[in-house]
């Protein structure tokens, strides 16, 4: 999608550049220049962020006030990420109660949802097969699921819980979790929460250093991999492709396999 197709996605869902920023989790003014045109060349991760807001407005737990510019929440029942717009930080991530899952993204609190059978049954064959490889090959790299705190940055700015964390420096875990940015994270993909893993999620485990990225769609049965280190290598795949893993060498991942005992 370039440029035009972006300006006629926003004008067609009526958003502010200062709302697309704030759900793509990136300045205003590099929104601004990009829609300006004086950004010749924006890099390719801010204009699929950008792309991925426009796309997914309609699956928000909320929207915006045209006039405040202000997120305003729709009924919450409905929303399985709960945002608030206050700013939240570490010390409101300790004190919620046990088995509360959330996520904290640039002092914005989300509150998650149980996740449903499919997504449980991915989780537990990818890490059966992320684990065997790893043992296989005598590596040292790590596998560890949600929940399982991640503190992208190394401090309580942004703390989220990937699905599925693949982390090669053992001195980035603690007893809390991980603190710095994972080798390879993956995550799992649902009708409710596309915009969250799509738009917010990767611009920040881009930004901390994740090398390699994997958002799984079950319902379109796409695997979209995101290689931060060399974009060259990202692709997207369907269940019928084999996967090629960028972190662990030679692993592969047969997903048509994967499923057949679902």
């Amino acid at each position: 999608m370039d440029i035009s197709d972006l300006k006629k996605k926003k004008k067609e869902a009526g958003m502010t550049n200062a709302g697309i920023a704030e759900l793509a989790g990136i300045p205003v003014s590099t929104v601004n220049k990009v829609f300006s045109g004086a950004t010749k060349n924006p890099r390719y991760a801010t204009l699929l962020a950008i792309e991925q807001v426009l796309e997914e407005k309609e699956k928000l737990p909320f929207t915006y006030d045209p006039v405040s510019e202000e997120p305003v929440m729709l009924r919450e029942e409905t929303a399985p990420y709960a945002y608030s717009a206050r700013n939240y930080d570490g010390e409101d991530i300790a004190g919620l109660s046990e088995g509360t899952r959330a996520e904290l993204i640039d002092g914005q609190l989300y509150m998650l949802s149980a996740p449903n059978r499919l997504h449980q049954y991915l989780v537990t064959e990818l890490v059966y097969e992320l684990k065997s490889h790893i043992r296989r090959k005598k590596g040292n790299c790590q596998v560890y699921t949600a929940p399982f705190d991640v503190r992208l940055f190394g401090d309580d700015s942004t703390i989220v819980q990937p699905d599925i964390a693949v982390i090669c420096r053992h001195d980035i875990l603690t007893d809390l979790g991980c603190c710095g940015a994972p080798d390879w994270v993956i995550e799992i993909v649902s009708e409710s929460n596309s915009a969250h893993v799509y738009v917010r999620k990767m611009i920040q485990y881009q930004k901390a250093g994740v090398r390699e990225y994997w958002i799984i769609d079950p319902l379109q049965r796409l695997v979209s991999v995101f290689n931060f280190e060399d974009a060259r290598k990202s692709a997207q795949y369907t269940y019928e492709d084999t996967v090629p893993s960028g972190v662990l060498e030679g692993l592969e991942i047969r997903f048509r396999e994967l499923v057949k005992g679902y």
